[in-house]
């Protein structure tokens, strides 16, 4: 619709469409190149990637050392000045997508769902003028949850569990969104 809306008036235009991407992690898959690259499928450029790996669909059978991995390593990423070599994680674009992604943590908060790291604006003092929040990782999802279902567009990473490999493609299939998966295995 978008699309032809402009040829309608033959505008150049470029167009990028929303995620809300699936990253599968299986009980066989080499567990830290698992953990490093969900993080940095999630966080990587504060989140604001439409191909982010946002939600994080992980086997039962590792999902509680898998969370607890995630939130571990989350915790030491270094948010600060994007021009700053030691910085990991800058601010996001602007107050109001801020402001946005936090009312998305309140909602995830307000849903009962385990919070393992993150969730808030940082203390530091050289942190209190830029629009930064810290890695944030959400656990016991459900994948019909707003939190999964709706792209945040920022550092919040949804952890869901599945049984078997038909559970995991049922759950990275039911959103209405889709650029980007991953699958981490061996097999």
């Amino acid at each position: 619709i978008v699309i032809k809306s402009a040829a309608d008036t033959v505008k150049r235009m470029s167009i990028e469409l929303g995620g809300k991407n699936p990253n599968i992690v299986f009980a066989d898959a080499d567990f830290e190149a698992a953990v490093d690259g969900a993080l940095f499928g999630a966080f990587a450029n504060q989140g604001e990637v439409c191909s982010a790996g946002s939600r994080l669909l992980v086997q039962a059978s590792i999902y509680d050392r898998m969370c607890e991995a995630l939130a571990a390593k989350a915790k030491t990423i270094r948010l600060g000045n994007p021009l700053d070599h030691a910085t990991k994680m800058g601010p996001l674009v602007t107050a109001e997508h801020r402001d946005k992604v936090m009312s998305y943590v309140e909602i995830g908060e307000q849903s009962g769902r385990r919070l393992l790291c993150g969730g808030r604006t940082p203390e530091r003092a050289d942190l209190r003028k830029g629009f930064y929040v810290e890695p944030t990782i959400f656990a016991d999802v459900d994948n019909r949850d707003r939190i999964a279902q709706e792209e945040i567009f920022g550092p919040v990473l949804v952890v869901i569990r599945f049984e078997k490999e038909e559970d995991a493609v049922r759950i990275a299939n039911d959103t209405p969104y889709g650029l980007a998966g991953a699958v981490w295995t061996r097999d």
